[in-house]
């Protein structure tokens, strides 16, 4: 509402001890020209804070836009003092407060704030309209330049740039770093250009700039299967990188979600490798976004995966429990270490025995590190096929990253199971099975 306020200061304070009182949240921006808000109340308590507002001079004439709604979106309550009447919706997702107007304002015939099935259906048709335009052609195809960051550690202060970004990356030659300098390559915060024999400070951070990067092709076909006020449930093809590094920095997940969820930024609160198919749970806030991610730190989220493993395991029925390392090794490989890895169980249940050799698996990691079906297979030596990184003899390979057009990585998060971050209700997903599972009726397994 636009109207002249005087006495901010001390009608802001009101207001915040009045709606924590009754343990309303939402947010209420307040300047001179005016009064803006969005909040959550429960029956009884909207005409309590209407009367409080329009004591206000000014405020007589409020009047308020109803939404239904069964949950409570809000984390908190905010009420803040502004230099004029802002954008609100711009507020909300600066403070993490919401996901999006256009979802808090859905209704539907099903009950309040709960879409139908064919609105869910007809949200999922238009995500996937603008992901076929998003990826064709992929982003990434387009030259660009890109930046890595040059953070100086402590050690390295007093010392010149040129020195800092030798000892980093030792096996670029110093007179391949020196021509770098000399074509304006590394750059400050304000991105003006370092000479290399500038000394810095340790905090500081710098960035090496790479021009026009054509980054590898990948996978685009990704896939919503559920969306809601909170959440995303996506499919992710392979190969495609969750998040941006390395060689890909638009050709990812991510960039793919943020361009079709403007001006939202959508959170995966989990990861898939690269080259793994099937199931990433994305939240549509950080509020909730930390309750998912709660629940995979507690173990409390169930994952199945299919793979499909070099060799015929002995029983139908086996499990590892080797322990896996904390750190990364060359291409950010993991190993069994027994001596100070990280606690890991996976089970594993034998579906089908292949003429080839080969078997079909569902996996059950009980923990969850990092590569950890693919270890644990590798380790009882019944290698992922078509894994480029876990070869057979215990072998590793030389990449990790599959191009577009190689054999697939036999490895897909087929079902989750987990509690929804909004209603509190046990929900579960689940994938459908990709072409190398050769026609077998998952549907129906345990």
């Amino acid at each position: 509402m636009i109207a002249p306020l005087t006495e901010i200061g001390p009608f802001r304070e009101r207001l915040l001890s009045f709606c924590k009182a009754r343990r309303i949240r939402g947010t209420i921006l307040l300047s001179a020209e005016g009064i803006q808000m969005l909040v959550c109340v429960a029956d009884g308590q909207l005409d309590a804070l209407l009367t409080e507002i329009r004591g206000h001079p000014g405020l007589a004439t409020l009047e308020a836009t109803l939404t239904g709604s069964r949950y409570q979106p809000f984390e908190r309550m905010v009420v803040r003092v502004q230099k004029g009447v802002a954008s609100l919706e711009a507020t909300e997702l600066a403070l993490g407060l919401k996901a999006s107007r256009e979802h808090l304002a859905q209704v539907s015939a099903t009950g309040p704030g709960i879409p139908s099935e064919e609105q869910i259906a007809e949200n999922i048709a238009h995500r996937h309209r603008l992901i076929r335009k998003a990826v064709d052609p992929l982003p990434g195809r387009a030259p660009s330049d890109q930046f890595k960051p040059v953070n100086i550690p402590q050690r390295m202060d007093g010392r010149t740039l040129l020195d800092v970004v030798c000892a980093a990356v030792s096996h670029v030659p110093r007179s391949e770093w020196e021509r770098e300098f000399s074509a304006g390559l590394l750059v400050n915060a304000s991105d003006a250009a370092v000479g290399a024999g500038h000394i810095v400070r340790a905090g500081e951070r710098y960035r090496h700039k790479i021009p026009g990067v054509i980054e590898p092709d990948v996978a685009g076909d990704v896939r919503i299967l559920h969306e809601d006020e909170a959440l995303l449930v996506v499919s992710k093809p392979a190969p495609l990188p969750m998040h941006a590094g390395g060689r890909f920095h638009r050709n990812t997940l991510q960039h793919i979600l943020n361009t079709i969820y403007h001006p939202e930024t959508p959170r995966p609160a989990h990861r898939l490798d690269a080259n793994t198919t099937g199931i990433v749970l994305v939240a549509r806030s950080q509020l909730f976004a930390g309750r998912l991610q709660t629940q995979f730190a507690r173990g409390l989220v169930k994952k199945r995966y299919l793979v499909r493993a070099q060799g015929h395991p002995p029983s139908d029925i086996f499990s590892c429990d080797a322990p896996i390392s904390s750190q990364s090794g060359r291409l950010g490989s993991r190993q069994v270490d027994f001596q100070s890895g990280l606690a890991a169980r996976t089970e594993f249940h034998a579906i089908r025995r292949s003429g080839d050799g080969a078997t079909l698996l569902e996996a059950r990691p009980i923990t969850g590190r990092t590569n950890q079906i693919r270890v644990h297979l590798w380790h009882l030596g019944y290698p992922v096929c078509g894994d480029p990184a876990y070869l057979p003899g215990g072998k590793l390979g030389d990449t990790q990253t599959l191009p577009v057009n190689a054999a697939p990585l036999c490895l897909h998060a087929w079902r989750i199971a987990f509690t929804h971050p909004m209603t509190q209700e046990a929900i579960e997903f689940t994938a459908p099975p990709p072409p190398w599972v050769e026609g077998v009726m998952v549907s129906n397994l345990p």
